[in-house]
């Protein structure tokens, strides 16, 4: 056997054990790819060559070798096909050497990732005789990187003359189109975060122009407090002793609640109306009238602080009267001193019970 000979069966003795060792395969397809290849060929016992003229047969067993390119296309994960040329170097009988070369195609078939078959014809010349083949092989890839694949193959040939021959190689393959590195996997999936509503008040986060609102409140669309107008109302009523303008002792509590609504609603001003029964002249009653008033407006000024110029009092003597001077009880009612403010002021809306 010559020296291609026994490197081919080295490679693929090493390649029986260690096959497994490499990548993981890939289909390749749409792809093309480009590669060497060696191997060792048996040649039929019926086999000759023309030497000086002379017949000469080969020494028997895989007696030959080759090596050569092949290329090829991927067109589907299963099917493909490559065309070869493989220049052929053998022993003869003699301890000549004979030598030609091979053009091939064949069409391959992936039955897994890894093993695949091969069909096809050729045309073979060595020694100067030629003959037209029929291929048939079996190989195992393994698939290096993105772009390089390392395969093994067998197969045998009949040709048209009942030649049988044998052959074994080995080779490597250059895929075209795929970077040298594996392409990063795919990012996974950054699951949606939960919308989030801080406030409670049905108004996510990312929508809400009004954060921090009382659940108590009901809201728009937005997350702000809804309001409506609504009309709010202090009246103060004081009733005095006859031909008095002392505030009775426990009134100065309604002087309090009414000086409070004032500094609650500063936009206000308050008009303190005096009142007498028709005891007396009308004269007099006027200015008692004028007194009555003006006693809780200087109460509101000095014991609870509202500003002067907010208080006005004026006397009506006995001329508005709140029900008929025509007895002890409705006189009482009469001797009084009056105020009513009114403000009206945008208050939340609540939520439904």
């Amino acid at each position: 056997m010559n020296r291609i000979a026994a490197i081919s069966f080295a490679v693929i003795a090493g390649l029986s054990v260690t096959g497994t060792a490499f990548a993981q395969a890939s289909s390749n397809e749409g792809q093309w790819y480009v590669g060497p290849r060696l191997g060792p060929l048996g040649t039929d016992s019926d086999r000759v060559a023309i030497d000086n003229n002379q017949l000469r047969t080969f020494k028997g067993g895989f007696d030959s070798a080759f090596y050569g390119l092949e290329a090829g296309f991927q067109f589907t994960p299963e099917w493909g096909h490559r065309v070869y040329y493989d220049y052929l170097r053998g022993d003869l009988e003699n301890a000549d050497s004979a030598t030609g070369q091979v053009y091939g195609v064949d069409l391959l078939y992936n039955f897994t990732e890894n093993v695949y078959g091969s069909i096809g014809i050729n045309y073979t010349e060595l020694g100067d005789v030629s003959n037209r083949f029929l291929r048939v092989g079996a190989g195992y890839r393994e698939q290096l990187n993105n772009n390089w694949q390392l395969f093994v193959e067998g197969g045998v040939q009949q040709s048209d003359g009942d030649l049988t021959e044998f052959l074994l190689m080995t080779g490597l393959r250059y895929y075209f189109g795929q970077s040298s590195s594996p392409a990063p996997a795919p990012a996974a999936p950054v699951p949606a975060a939960a919308p989030v509503d801080s406030d409670g008040d049905g108004v996510v986060d990312a929508k809400d122009r009004c954060p921090n609102t009382q659940p108590m409140h009901k809201v728009d669309q937005y997350g702000c407090v809804m309001y409506i107008n609504e009309t709010v109302t202090h009246e103060l009523m004081i009733n005095f002793a006859f031909d008095s303008a002392v505030i009775p002792a426990g009134e100065k509590v309604e002087i309090q609640d009414t000086a409070d609504f004032l500094k609650e609603f500063p936009q206000l001003d308050i008009r303190i109306e005096g009142h007498t029964d028709d005891i007396g002249t009308v004269e007099y009653n006027q200015d008692l009238s004028e007194r009555r008033a003006k006693s809780v407006g200087d109460s509101l000024t000095s014991d609870f602080g509202i500003e002067q110029e907010r208080v006005n009092t004026v006397g009506y003597s006995e001329n508005r009267p709140l029900v008929p001077n025509d007895s002890p009880a409705n006189r009482a009612k009469n001797r009084r001193i009056e105020a009513k403010m009114s403000v009206t002021k945008e208050v939340p809306v609540k939520q439904d019970n």
